[in-house]
This record gives structure tokens, sequence and C-alpha cells, in this order.
């Protein structure tokens, strides 16, 4: 019912996520940071407890490979559940359970994490990982890019509803939107995106 982008840049220091869905307000219960650990997701049928999991294993050194893997002793329906995290340093980690409603799936790539599910199709998850690899260097821009291209490339099966974003540095989160109930709401977050760019005008002297 959701797909979702976990992501880094590396040469600046910064690290986030992104997702959208055709479920009420997705920023709330999908994605979450760490600042000084890494980026989390918890979605399909949503267990929100599995971000601060995820999360809290990164913090203790656990690599997100190995992070994911304990989901099966944490939550007995890890069937319905789809997981992704993504630490400061190396390979981020998803994990798609068994009964998560189909098209699902996940997809790695260099600083970057894809999944989705309820999806219209694997090309979704493609077009995500192209959309990551060629769009601009601007980390928020290149997160809102990814769900702009997954939604050309089909999106959610139902449609659309609700997307959110995050970017965090080493010390604290810099960037926190969400439209949580919108006909476009990837567009709508674009736009929130720039309007949190502009610097606000100071007053006259």
């Amino acid at each position: 019912m959701t797909f979702t982008v976990l992501a880094r840049d590396t040469r600046r220091g910064l690290i986030g996520a992104a997702t959208a869905s055709r479920s009420l307000a997705v920023g709330a219960a999908v994605i979450a940071v760490e600042p000084a650990v890494g980026v989390a997701a918890s979605q399909a049928w949503t267990n929100r407890g599995l971000r601060t999991l995820l999360l809290a294993e990164l913090g203790a050194g656990a690599s997100p490979d190995d992070a994911v893997a304990q989901v099966p002793r944490w939550d007995e329906d890890h069937r319905l559940r789809q997981v992704a995290a993504l630490a400061w340093e190396g390979p981020g980690a998803a994990r798609s359970g068994e009964d998560v409603t189909a098209w699902a799936g996940h997809r790695l790539a260099p600083d970057a994490v894809f999944a989705g599910n309820l999806l219209t199709g694997a090309p979704v998850l493609e077009a995500m990982a192209e959309a990551w690899a060629t769009t601009g260097d601007d980390l928020a821009d290149r997160l809102i890019a990814v769900l702009a291209a997954a939604e050309r490339a089909g999106g959610d099966a139902r449609g659309r509803q609700s997307a959110a974003i995050l970017v965090a540095s080493r010390a604290d989160v810099i960037l926190d939107l969400r439209v949580d109930d919108h006909v476009d709401p990837v567009s709508e977050l674009g736009r929130l995106r720039r309007l949190a760019a502009v610097p606000a005008e100071r007053p006259a002297p």
C-alpha cells in the first residue's frame, strides 16, 4: 500500500527517507530517523514499533542486514510486514514478508534502499532506482524525484493520498514535511520542500 526510499548523501553528510501511499498520513506511520544512527521504515500491515527497534539495533552497532533479520523474533506477524533500514555506513537492507500484499518487493542500491507493496508491478521499483541514480545532487530533491518516478511508473495500485519526507544530519533533523491528505501528494510535497528551501525574510533594520 506504500512505496518508500531510504537514502544518504555521504558527501554532504545527510541521510533521509521519503514515502507515499494511498493511506492517510503515511508519514506518521512508515518512516523514522535517528540522526546519529540512520533511517528505518515499517510498512505493509504496518507495525510502527518496528521502526524504533530497527533504529535501536543500528544504534547498538548492528548492521542494517542484522537488524532487519531480527524482525521475525520481534513480531509474530512478521509475514505481513515490510521493513527497511539504512545506516550512515555500509549497505542498507530490507525484508518483505511472505504474506505482504502483492505486488511487493524491495531493491538495494549504493547508498539507497527502495521498497513497496500493493504496487502495480516491479517497474515501480526499477523507476525509483533509476531516478535515484540520475537525479541532481540535493538529497531532498532526489528523494522527492524518486517518489515522482514511482508514481509515473504506476505507484500504489489503489491510487494516492499522502506523502512525507525526512532529512537529517548526524546531529539533527533538518527537514520534516508531511502531506497527510491530498489529491496529488507528491507534487504537494515538492511544493512544500521548495517553500522550506526559501530563507525567511528578515525584518528591515
